[in-house]
This record gives structure tokens, C-alpha cells and sequence, in this order.
């Protein structure tokens, strides 16, 4: 007998795509301030720098749990105390 053995796929360990490391929303709000700085307000400095804060703390995020911005999001949804 064989050790090999297959193991199912299971959906809740398979990892979400992610644009810039990022996940696809939290990318998306990141890029469009930063081109309606540099763009709109002609700011690029600021621009840069929103960039640069908002993905270096979204990268830290992601590190330790990737699952942290779908976790808070689903925390503003949901309440906590349900209130007859």
C-alpha cells in the first residue's frame, strides 16, 4: 500500500486573488485617492506618500491574518448585540 494520499480541495484554505497584495477593494480605494491627488489636485507628493502609508500598512495587515479587511468589514455589517 501506498503513502500517498490525495487530499481533497477544500475552498476555505484557497488563497484570494490580490492586486498589489492587496485585496482587490482596499487596491482599488488605494489607487483611486492616489490618482485623484496627483491628478485632480495635482498634489504628487501627497500622493505618493497616501500610496506608500496605505500600502505599506495594508501589506503589514495582510501579513499576520489575510483575511483582516474582510474580518472588519464584515464587523460594520453585522451588530455585535442584537437589541429586541
Amino acid at each position: 500500500m501506498s503513502d500517498l494520499r490525495v487530499v481533497p480541495e477544500n475552498r476555505a484554505l484557497a488563497r484570494r486573488p490580490h492586486l498589489i497584495g492587496l485585496p482587490t477593494g482596499y487596491a482599488a480605494l488605494l489607487v483611486m485617492a492616489t490618482l485623484f491627488l496627483t491628478l485632480s489636485l495635482r498634489l504628487v507628493g501627497a500622493g505618493l506618500y497616501v500610496l506608500g502609508v496605505g500600502w505599506g500598512f495594508g501589506k503589514l495587515v495582510t501579513f499576520y491574518d489575510p483575511f483582516a479587511f474582510e474580518i472588519v468589514a464584515r464587523n460594520f455589517r453585522v451588530p455585535r448585540v442584537m437589541v429586541p
